[in-house]
């Protein structure tokens, strides 16, 4: 059987699994820039992602809950390292809604997908395993008195999204200590960045960044605690980072941007476009989470995101002035 990677010369092939949707796409693009070869396995999509970077990838299309395409991915690709940042989705709503929208789904996706993913690189002899987990496997912030919270801090997830990325750690430390394989996820915080489709928390930041290029009045209702982001191209940087990492890695990262405020969104705003005509309308959070430190990926990995507040907002009123002209 002749690989992707047979024809892909001395290029580093990388299978990713949902390399169409928001992170994935990202991921995808930086290994592009990066001089690897992505194979990419996963649903079709309604909005290509990836339109400009045509012809300098391999796809096939199928889901992770399919073992055996899964298996047969690999296999095509040729790949020795896999980066899978799938997670079930409804529509447009957002991870956390999803999940608890449609648990059975969520797990058979984020769990016994996840697992197909694992099964595949164990029979496959895969060299390397990066998967993108989140920071919402830990519990209320009530729960953490001390704060910023480490790797260390127990996990007690509140949603069923939570809880399906709290169970796939487990299955991961399982393969690790089981089988030894290199396998290590990285915790995302709330991402923001181009190519964000779903709705969430992450949504209505972008919203009043859009409200605030258009000129637009709009009334926003949202809390103003603060929030642990990062740009989409950082946590593509931080996969990469993790994947040629020379030595052994954790079974687990935290990885994080930057920390703030709606309200400090909205004063950034107002110093680069003029007064805003939007109402924010502060209430509580449904959900409060314990903010995190992730001093153990930056000091491993000699890793520091390029995009702070103000380099976010810089990227994202560029890319709405792009899309107008």
């Amino acid at each position: 059987m002749t690989s992707v990677s047979d024809s892909a010369g001395n290029q580093q092939t990388v299978l990713v699994l949902g390399g169409r949707g928001f992170v994935g796409s990202h991921v995808v693009r930086r290994l592009v820039h990066a001089g690897l070869r992505p194979c990419l396995f996963g649903p079709s999509m309604e909005q290509d992602l990836l339109a400009d970077l045509s012809g300098t990838f391999e796809e096939r299309h199928g889901d992770v809950r399919d073992r055996d395409a899964v298996a047969a991915a690999l296999a095509w690709s040729g790949a020795r390292d896999i980066v899978t940042t799938v997670a079930h989705s409804v529509g447009r709503s957002g991870l956390m809604r999803s999940g608890d929208a449609e648990a059975d789904n969520a797990l058979a996706v984020n769990v016994g997908g996840f697992r197909n993913v694992l099964e595949a690189a164990l029979g496959a002899g895969a060299r390397r395993v990066v998967w993108t987990g989140s920071t919402v496997v830990y519990g209320s912030a009530d729960d953490y008195p001390k704060q910023p919270v480490d790797e260390d801090a127990p996990a007690n997830p509140l949603t069923f999204y939570g809880l399906t990325k709290q169970m796939s750690e487990d299955l991961a430390r399982y393969y690790r200590n089981r089988h030894a394989m290199d396998v290590t996820g990285l915790r995302l915080p709330l991402v923001l960045g181009p190519g964000l489709w779903y709705q969430g928390a992450a949504s209505t930041i972008m919203d009043l960044v859009r409200a605030a290029k258009a000129k637009a009045s709009r009334r926003i209702s949202f809390h103003d605690d603060p929030m642990d982001l990062m740009h989409v191209a950082d946590v593509a940087d931080a996969v990469l980072a993790t994947l040629l990492h020379p030595g052994r890695t954790d079974a687990v990262y935290n990885i994080n941007g930057f920390t703030a405020r709606l309200s400090d969104f909205a004063k950034a705003l107002e110093q680069r476009l003029g007064t805003l005509d939007v109402v924010v309308e502060t209430i509580p959070p449904a959900l409060r989470f314990p903010l995190i430190t992730d001093a153990r990926f930056r000091d491993t990995f000699a890793f520091g995101p390029a995009y702070g507040l103000g380099e976010l907002l810089d990227s994202l009123i560029e890319e709405d002035a792009c899309q107008d002209d």
